[in-house]
């Protein structure tokens, strides 16, 4: 692709993603694909404060810098988005975090969750835990809480490898409601057999959207969704413009 043909395929994206978010903005409320390992999840906070429980949301062993970093702070979107529910319902979730750097942040989020709701005398940062550095020392300590603490629902999203296994065995084997969203092959490759509520891949980075019904984060992730797909088809169209290239020579 000479310099021409890829300036203009930039400068129709651009003028593409802007229409759609201006019209975003005033026009009907945007149409996203439903994920029911997000959209589950208040209900499943409903149903925990009915039975006296809570849901559990391991967050992983990822920082918040480095190349976990996006996949960190998307399993922190997932708290964030349902704090406020939570909290209302009575139900606050337990937390487990592998890695320090995400303790403080899903502290506050929840401790603002509770404020918001006129309850600040009533926050408590041990419903946010640290469990252990090593991603299996996490995933074992994260199972444990699972089996042995009252949590109706077990929630997986984050950065997380194939130990995931051990926090989805302890909620299986005592029945519970299981949801994840995470992007590594090796953590979909291990709970794709234990939940049909799983959101995989680039799907982790929508629960804002798709949790909050927020119109922003709907028009930002329909601009991400159509920008994909038109570097998808520009992809594809380079590579046959090279292989019939080659063909004619």
């Amino acid at each position: 692709m000479n310099i021409g043909a890829f300036i203009l395929l930039s400068l129709s994206i651009l003028v593409l993603l802007a229409l759609i978010i201006l019209r975003g903005r005033k026009g009907p409320r945007p149409q996203i694909r439903p994920l029911a390992a997000f959209q589950d999840l208040i209900a499943e906070t409903g149903y925990a404060a009915e039975s006296g429980g809570a849901v559990h949301i391991a967050l992983g062993s990822g920082t918040v810098y480095g190349e976990d970093a996006m996949t960190s702070l998307a399993g922190l979107q997932v708290v964030d988005a349902l704090a406020d529910a939570a909290i209302s319902y009575g139900a606050p979730p337990v937390i487990t975090v592998g890695d320090p750097t995400l303790l403080p942040l899903a502290q506050d989020m929840l401790r603002r969750a509770y404020e918001r709701n006129g309850l600040a005398d009533s926050y408590n940062p041990a419903r946010v835990r640290f469990i252990a550095s090593s991603p299996v020392g996490y995933a074992a300590g994260a199972a444990n809480v699972v089996a042995g603490e009252n949590i109706t629902a077990n929630m997986m999203t984050g950065a997380f490898g194939a130990e995931v296994s051990l926090v989805s065995d302890a909620s299986a084997r005592r029945g519970l409601s299981q949801l994840a969203a995470v992007a590594s092959p090796g953590a979909i490759a291990a709970l794709y057999p234990a939940t049909d509520r799983l959101a995989a891949g680039e799907d982790l980075y929508s629960a804002g959207a798709q949790m909050t019904k927020d119109r922003v984060r709907m028009v930002s992730l329909v601009a991400q969704d159509v920008l994909r797909a038109v570097l998808v088809l520009a992809i594809l169209g380079m590579t046959g413009l090279t292989v019939y290239q080659q063909l004619m020579r």
